[in-house]
């Protein structure tokens, strides 16, 4: 095993990273959703009505979580229980048009804290996080 002190470095400069990003997300609550609200909201928004499996499968949670998260956000009006036409057994989540609006602050609070982080960034560098992290991904897949 090689002796990579910069690893341990990078790992917890990342680490640290990760933490600010989740307290601006926790500081910011619109109309009582969190930012795992927010993020079941905005994959309904890019993919339309999704069973509550598909979501913990895409979000790395579990289904239980994802009934209590989405329970809140059908109690707020922002997301709707719909039964398959084909197996009454099957539920989606689907996205209200109250979800819609409440996304525009939503995304606008999530480009705030986009370019706090990395908005003094060249482009070039960005490209190379994205590839970095890309391939990280790829790595431990």
């Amino acid at each position: 095993m090689s002796d990579r002190k910069d690893l341990f470095e990078l790992e917890e400069t990342f680490r640290q990273l990760v933490r600010k990003a989740k307290t601006r997300w926790t500081n910011f609550e619109e109309q009582g959703l969190s930012a795992s609200h927010a993020i079941i909201l905005e994959k309904l928004e890019a993919e339309g009505p999704l069973k509550v499996s598909q979501i913990a499968d895409a979000l790395w949670i579990t289904s239980g979580a994802v009934t209590s998260l989405s329970d809140k956000l059908i109690t707020g009006g922002f997301a709707n229980r719909i039964r398959s036409e084909e197996d009454r057994r099957v539920v989606y989540l689907e996205l209200t048009e109250k979800g819609k609006e409440v996304l525009a602050s939503l995304h606008e609070h999530r480009m705030q804290i986009l370019e706090s982080f990395f908005g003094q960034l060249p482009e070039e560098d960005v490209q190379h996080l994205i590839r970095i992290y890309r391939q990280i991904l790829k790595n431990t897949q």
